[in-house]
């Protein structure tokens, strides 16, 4: 399986915990996603140093996302967008640097939010969805995380998790960890 199939096939997978509960689907699906999404990440901006591994991958997950009907053309459009500005932030920082995928994949990592958007867009739509799929009390759960408060928090942990989960990997392959004070 090419890597940038097995990057999908791996946020796919972290979305099904989304059935467990609200918390997952809101909360646990974009970390997880952020930690299982790094590794290709950075087998591939390893190998590509130059701009646009960001702006592939988001294509690539945007655009089945939109074939299948879970997005819409404004999603779609905003997964794309974090993509080409990661790649973007990646490339001023430096393509070649520990540093350019440290601050670009956090970034990336934002653009599996715009799937989620339409719970603080369009609550009410998400409520009906949710309550017709899986349940009443599911989407009562929903209404719970459709503040600005649980956005904020989606968009911390997601961009935490991201950022020191490549910096685990960073460190695990050996490659420099310029910020490691242990001698």
């Amino acid at each position: 399986m090419r890597k940038s199939s097995y990057l999908c096939s791996r946020k796919f997978t972290s979305a099904f915990l989304g059935f467990l509960s609200p918390w997952c689907w809101i909360v646990v699906f974009p970390a997880l996603a952020a930690i299982l999404g790094a590794p290709s990440y950075l087998w591939a901006a390893s190998r590509w140093q130059r701009f646009g591994v960001a702006t592939l991958f988001s294509v690539l997950f945007s655009v089945i996302l939109f074939s299948m009907g879970e997005i819409n053309i404004i999603q779609t459009a905003l997964m794309i967008i974090v993509g080409f500005v990661s790649d973007d932030v990646r490339q001023l920082v430096g393509n070649k640097s520990e540093q350019g995928a440290l601050f670009a994949y956090p970034i990336l990592s934002l653009g599996v939010i715009a799937w989620l958007m339409k719970l603080w867009t369009d609550s009410e739509w998400y409520y009906r969805g949710a309550a017709e799929e899986i349940g009443i009390d599911y989407a009562e759960g929903l209404k719970t995380l459709s503040s600005i408060w649980a956005l904020l928090l989606v968009i911390a942990l997601t961009l935490a998790v991201s950022y020191y989960t490549i910096k685990i990997l960073f460190c695990r392959y050996n490659i420099k960890c310029k910020n490691d004070n242990r001698k």
